[in-house]
């Protein structure tokens, strides 16, 4: 990758995500502070309104965050009433977790701050479903090369 235009971290592409990331999100991370949500609990709460009742495993995985975060988050929701643990049936040492009522109406106001934010911010950028579409397919390659490699590398080992 050596260009002798840019400097690495101008070309580097996960910096740039990041700092895109980190500029887009700062705004609505101040909602979440005026409500009293951290940005982990935040990501539990969002991807339980959309997918559902889920073991804590799958729930830090689409979450984007370590286990150990989402179970100190599951922990802070719970406590708040936004959140419920059931113990699974066939595993009683599984845990599964559900937004209640008090979080989905709570998260709905979140996601029309997130929604109106975004529009604002990004208003002035014209069509950005090419863009959202091309992260999805680079995410999934990226997925699908790491996946080979894993696989080779412990045939190998």
């Amino acid at each position: 990758m050596g260009s002798s235009d840019a400097s690495f971290l101008t070309r580097y592409l996960p910096y740039l995500l990041r700092q895109a990331d980190q500029t887009l999100s700062a705004p609505f991370h101040a909602v979440l502070n005026e409500y009293g949500v951290a940005r982990s609990e935040w990501r539990v709460l969002a991807v339980l309104d959309e997918l559902g009742e889920m073991p804590v495993v799958d729930l830090a995985s689409a979450a984007l965050s370590p286990q150990p975060t989402v179970t100190h988050a599951i922990r802070r929701l719970e406590k708040r009433g936004l959140i419920t643990r059931t113990h699974g049936t066939s595993d009683k040492r599984q845990r599964f977790i559900s937004i209640t009522t008090t979080g989905a109406k709570l998260t709905a106001t979140l996601i029309g701050e997130a929604e109106q934010l975004e529009t604002e911010l990004l208003g002035e950028a014209g069509d950005l479903s090419d863009l959202v579409n091309q992260l999805r397919a680079l995410t999934e390659q990226v997925e699908a090369t790491i996946n080979s490699q894993t696989k080779e590398s412990s045939r190998a080992g």
